[in-house]
């Protein structure tokens, strides 16, 4: 878990979170494969679930699904379909398929899942009732956990990897950005390190493509009480010299997206929990 180094409020709250936050990255943030033509998975990206009432759904980037479509993917074998590979139970890699939707302007894309089954038992949803209210982003400090392809190896029968968390407060520093639609957040390349306040290295960031990320408290929210809340889809960063700002969809992107593929249904799981 990293975290640039600050005297902040935030992050003597944070060195007591390392055990929740590794169970939220653990529980929630999917590394979605797909085969190669020599057989061994290959990373796409990040990923995660959503139900809605009884549908599931994968959420991810939209350039993370259109990966699939690429002459690129086809010459490894990708398959036509769709199908992606995740883990399943015990880490058995599954395949899933489904209907897929992606939006161009919010580079957010969703799997309509046929049969969530190989998948259930393994890997905890997010649902209507886990968003994070769309308000000011700017108080709130977010949490991403990613599948980064510098800390991944194909294997026979599998993947070794390694998850990369970050942490960090709001800030878009002079970035032009839009609040209703966008998250930023500032990764510092030279001022990197633990919550215990000891110097770490980062990965490359790519392959952390569609994470969740995670609203975990807000600096007027009970000085600070730990509420994790999903607020978004990690997209993209943007180098800026010595900063990388984390680029996220906020979650409203992805409610569009369900109710094109099944109009009405967002709704009705929103009125379920009395939202």
């Amino acid at each position: 878990m990293v975290i640039k180094s600050t005297s902040d409020i935030g992050l003597h709250i944070l060195r007591g979170l390392a055990g929740p936050l590794g169970k939220l990255g653990d529980d929630y943030s999917v590394p979605l494969l797909a085969k190669q033509a020599d057989g061994l998975p290959w990373l796409l990206g990040t990923g995660w679930f959503f139900r809605c009432e009884q549908e599931w759904f994968l959420v991810t980037a939209g350039h993370v699904l259109m990966e699939l479509s690429t002459p690129k993917a086809r010459r490894a074998g990708a398959p036509n379909d769709l199908d992606l590979l995740v883990p399943g139970v015990g880490d058995v890699l599954v395949p899933l398929s489904g209907r897929m939707s992606t939006s161009q302007r919010y580079d957010v894309g969703i799997l309509w899942l046929k049969d969530p089954t190989p998948i259930r038992e393994r890997w905890t949803p997010v649902t209507v009732a886990d968003l994070a209210p769309l308000n000011d982003p700017s108080k709130a400090w977010y949490h991403v956990t990613g599948w980064p392809r510098q800390l991944s190896k194909s294997l026979t029968g599998g993947i070794g990897a390694k998850q990369f968390r970050f942490t960090a407060k709001f800030d878009a520093g002079t970035e032009p950005h839009d609040p209703g639609t966008e998250i930023l957040f500032p990764l510092h390349r030279n001022d990197f390190g633990t919550f215990d306040g000891e110097p770490d290295k980062h990965p490359s960031l790519q392959g952390i493509s569609g994470a969740p990320v995670w609203q975990i408290f807000t600096d007027d929210n009970d000085n600070g009480r730990y509420a994790p809340r999903l607020a978004g889809v990690q997209i993209s960063y943007l180098e800026r010299g010595t900063i990388w700002y984390i680029r996220a969809t906020r979650w409203g992107a992805v409610r569009l997206l369900i109710e094109h593929v099944s109009p009405g249904l967002f709704s009705s799981a929103e009125r379920l929990v009395g939202l």
